[in-house]
């Protein structure tokens, strides 16, 4: 069930309880309570499994683009990528490691080069970090590829995200619980029903 469905499934049982006839008006908002927290959860729980499948997208390309996807599993090779990690670990400024990085090009250690420009993806917010990791793709299509859906997935802690996350799973309190506030609601929908419904 997506959002919409979720909201609007709510909005028929609204309609349906308020509009009864047989339930006393303690009754009713426990019975709304009740819905308003279940849609309410359920949205909670798209929005979280929307968060998650977009990290777990990010990892499989960030490995996909820096990992040892394409080499020989062989742990010698799997020895050389993390002496290669370390090594591009001790570059502290963009022109060190652009330098390293041309080093390793010209030498065909294309080890070293994906670790330095794992390095600058660390510092992704610098444009100068930024722009050793174009340096990297720029003559690797698939590496570019791969870097550009990465740009391109949102980013889970920015806020403009969460704010685009509350406006889709976002949940308006139900008619008939006037302005109770959300702890409020999650009070009321733990009040039992015995004895509400009007003889």
């Amino acid at each position: 069930m997506n959002a919409d469905e979720i909201r609007a499934r709510l909005n028929d049982f609204t309609q349906r309880i308020n509009g009864k006839r047989d339930l006393t008006p303690h009754a009713k908002r426990v019975m709304l309570a009740r819905a308003f927290v279940e849609a309410r959860d359920a949205l909670d729980g798209l929005r979280e499994q929307e968060t998650k499948a977009v990290i777990r997208e990010r990892q499989k390309l960030e490995r996909k683009l820096f990992g040892t996807t394409g080499f020989n599993p062989d742990p010698q090779l799997l020895i050389a990528k993390r002496d290669a990690d370390d090594r591009a670990a001790k570059y502290e400024t963009p022109a060190d490691a652009r330098r390293a990085l041309q080093r390793a090009e010209r030498d065909g250690d294309t080890i070293l080069a994906k670790a330095i420009a794992s390095r600058a993806a660390d510092w992704g917010g610098d444009p100068h970090w930024g722009a050793l990791v174009q340096e990297y793709v720029a003559e690797r299509p698939v590496e570019a590829e791969t870097l550009k859906a990465m740009q391109e997935l949102p980013n889970t802690d920015d806020g403009v995200f969460k704010l685009q996350q509350a406006m889709r799973y976002g949940l308006a309190v139900p008619e008939g619980l006037g302005e109770a506030h959300r702890h409020q609601v999650d009070g009321l929908a733990q009040q039992p029903l015995d004895g509400d419904v009007a003889a």
